[in-house]
């Protein structure tokens, strides 16, 4: 009795060869198009090539181990698989066609002699295993999914605090994985420029970004640790496309020279993540006289992403994503008192006021900026353990720890607003987990028309005023 299986598919999409062979290359990936996979890694460095491993968990209990024995790009694949239950040889070939793309799979099993006893039995299973995979992987080339719309029990949950605040966690964050689309959506060539890119959330996001193969802009205070951070995610990724621009984001006028820097360059920035963050207590200064929560979350990423509006308006599917925090559901917007000078100073409450401001922004920006066809949107990264959180608030790590998410889960929401193609017909939205949540879940909260046009215009004067080259001296602090 032969202990040999052969599945042989094909499927021709709409997509040119370059993009198809970029995402299926990221075999990683597998888990976004074939049904029966659970999770994907990637357990080799650099680009995807000869000798490049990748382990495949399925969602039956056990794991395959793929190798890749041979590798011609945008032409064929072949890998050798192994597990404790099967070894195989599967080779996934591609070709330009006048529709857009042929892809050929071709796999041999070598099953142990139940297994294979029991698929000349049932010698429709296997075939059927074959044609959903690819029938997953034309859907997820074809990339025609529409954005996820908001949801009446998503908001209610959130409004009730306790049936909602779980999805903060990582388990939050499984559940609502279940319900994702692919994201197929070719990268290569895309510009995005992150700040706070040097660890958590931030560099999480530039290392998936890069893995994708967009052109990453790292922002970073330290020359040496962001030059690190860039040679370690070229390593990793294999994407050589990355650079970095040095910027205090707490300093105006650092982040008036960064900005000045990318527009002079001429290059479009097709994505701009305002990640930079940091809890501070007690209440401190910048060297400019302000508030640091007021200048690094809320007026350092104003003055940017105004400033960059001429590169972002020259892309193509320009998006704008603002990480915020769950903690803007429990503050409103106090105009008067922005750098908060008035009353007994709380670091928390500071941080959430902030982000609360950028999430107004978020929606103005949205509105001014339909005409330029520039996508604004805000995210929550739920609680993720990175150095910040367990910095400012090692009470709170020490008791979620175990409930907390990676960075990377932390970051996948701002790296689908900048990519995915169906984000870009969504604006002025707030988001967890590739879902839309409300903005606020109190009327308490709740800003007037006139503290928006109060915001507004005291973000304008600020920036004005802090220009390097229009004022001289200490820029003023009040507000």
């Amino acid at each position: 009795m032969s202990n040999l299986v052969t599945l042989d598919e094909t499927i021709e999409v709409n997509r040119p060869l370059t993009e198809v062979f970029a995402y299926v290359s990221a075999f990683n990936r597998i888990e976004e198009w074939d049904p029966g996979v659970a999770r994907g890694t990637k357990m080799s460095r650099g680009a995807t090539g000869v000798g490049t491993q990748f382990k495949i968990d399925m969602k039956a209990g056990f794991s395959l181990q793929y190798t890749v024995r041979e590798f011609e790009a945008e032409k064929r694949m072949l890998m050798d698989v192994d597990s404790n239950v099967f070894t195989a040889v599967e080779e996934i070939s591609f070709a330009a066609t006048r529709k857009g793309t042929k892809v050929r799979y071709l796999a041999r099993f070598d099953f142990p002699t139940p297994l294979a006893a029991a698929h000349k039995i049932y010698p429709g299973l296997m075939d059927k295993v074959g044609k959903d995979t690819m029938k997953g992987l034309e859907l997820a080339l074809n990339d025609a999914f529409a954005a996820p719309e908001a949801s009446a029990t998503l908001a209610a949950a959130d409004k009730l605090i306790l049936p909602g605040i779980w999805r903060f966690t990582r388990l939050g964050y499984r559940e609502a994985k279940r319900r994702w689309k692919p994201l197929s959506a070719y990268q290569r060539g895309r510009h995005v420029v992150i700040t706070g890119a040097t660890s958590g959330i931030g560099l999480a996001a530039a290392g998936q970004l890069a893995a994708l193969g967009a052109s990453v802009t790292l922002v970073a205070r330290d020359k040496t640790k962001g030059e690190a951070t860039a040679r370690e995610l070229a390593s990793a990724t294999g994407n050589q496309q990355i650079t970095v621009e040095i910027a205090d984001m707490s300093v105006m006028s650092d982040v008036h020279r960064l900005a000045e820097r990318l527009v002079r360059s001429g290059r479009p920035v097709d994505m701009l993540i305002n990640n930079a963050g940091a809890l501070f207590n007690p209440r401190q200064q910048t060297i400019e006289g302000f508030e640091k929560s007021f200048a690094l979350l809320l007026l350092g990423p104003y003055i940017l992403t105004e400033g960059l509006r001429p590169v972002l308006a020259a892309a193509e599917s320009p998006r704008v994503v603002n990480v915020l925090s769950g903690g803007m559901y429990s503050q409103k917007i106090r105009v008067h008192d922005l750098q908060s000078q008035r009353g007994r100073y709380s670091g928390a409450t500071a941080y959430a006021r902030a982000k609360r401001g950028l999430m107004i922004l978020t929606e103005e920006w949205a509105q001014a900026w339909a005409d330029d066809g520039i996508a604004v949107n805000a995210m929550h990264p739920g609680w993720a353990d990175t150095p910040g959180v367990e910095t400012a608030l090692p009470a709170f790590h020490q008791l979620t720890r175990k409930f907390l998410r990676s960075p990377e889960e932390g970051a996948d929401t701002a790296v689908w607003l900048a990519t995915s193609t169906e984000a870009g017909s969504v604006t002025g939205r707030f988001w967890l987990d590739r879902e839309q949540h409300p903005s606020h879940l109190s009327q308490f909260t709740v800003e007037s028309t006139a503290d928006r046009e109060t915001l507004l215009q005291t973000l304008a004067d600020l920036r004005d005023s802090t220009r390097p080259a229009r004022k001289r001296g200490r820029p003023r602090k009040s507000a």
